[in-house]
């Protein structure tokens, strides 16, 4: 349920993600009549970050879906 469509977009969390956005770019370029679902969360999605000490620090990455929507 995942879908990577842009970078500032927090709807995916790993390499399936980008799998299913790599494939839907091409069928859109192509006109294909496509559909994809992924679902759209205010919370749970973080920009990790690692400090001097290597140490993994997580900032809360807030985005507001309706920006978004067409």
């Amino acid at each position: 349920m995942e879908i990577a469509l842009q970078n500032d977009i927090p709807t995916y969390s790993g390499g399936l993600g980008v799998l299913a956005g790599d494939t839907m770019r091409p069928a859109t370029d192509l006109e294909l009549p496509v559909v994809a679902v992924t679902l759209g969360s205010r919370a749970g999605y973080f920009q990790q970050e690692i400090d001097a000490e290597g140490r993994q620090t997580e900032q809360p990455m807030r985005w507001e879906p309706s920006n978004y929507a067409e």
